[in-house]
């Protein structure tokens, strides 16, 4: 089975337990497939999946926020300005926090190419003497292998 036909299957099983009347009724619309070739896109597709199939799945931003804030000059002139607050969440955090099968598993989104910081190889070797599972995902099907692995411990 191809990696899109797992993922609209996933979705139609949700379906059926959450929204039985919809499909039992015709109504029932196949997902949309997100950019898998982004990184947003293969984060949204990863953790779609990992719900759908009744897991936990949630996505980590670690990078901030920007905010706006005033500026006042040498002369006396307030400006408005845009400010970066940095996040609190610790260098080097995976992208997607998931528990499957009771297991803790963090996914890094590398596509492209994007490559491990020593941050997070530093939080992988972290995670993995805990007895989790933190590894970096750029497809569809290497997400699958890990998904299947997972399921098989």
């Amino acid at each position: 089975m191809t990696f899109k036909e797992r993922y609209n299957e996933a979705h139609l099983e949700y379906y059926k337990v959450k929204y039985p009347q919809v499909v039992a009724d015709g109504f029932y619309c196949a997902p949309t497939l997100p950019k898998y070739k982004t990184a947003n896109g293969l984060t949204k597709f990863i953790t779609n999946y990992i719900l759908w199939k009744g897991w936990r799945a949630t996505r980590v931003n670690s990078t901030g926020r920007l905010i706006d804030g005033i500026e006042k000059t040498a002369s006396g002139l307030h400006l408005s300005v845009k400010k970066w607050i940095p996040g609190t969440t610790r260098k080097g955090t995976a992208d997607i926090s998931a528990t499957i099968k009771g297991r803790s598993v963090m996914i890094e989104i590398k596509v492209g190419k994007d490559k491990a910081s020593e941050y997070q190889l530093t939080e992988q070797a972290l995670e993995r003497k805990s007895g989790g599972i933190y590894e970096f995902i750029s497809t569809p099907e290497e997400f699958f292998n890990l998904y299947d692995y997972v399921l098989r411990l």
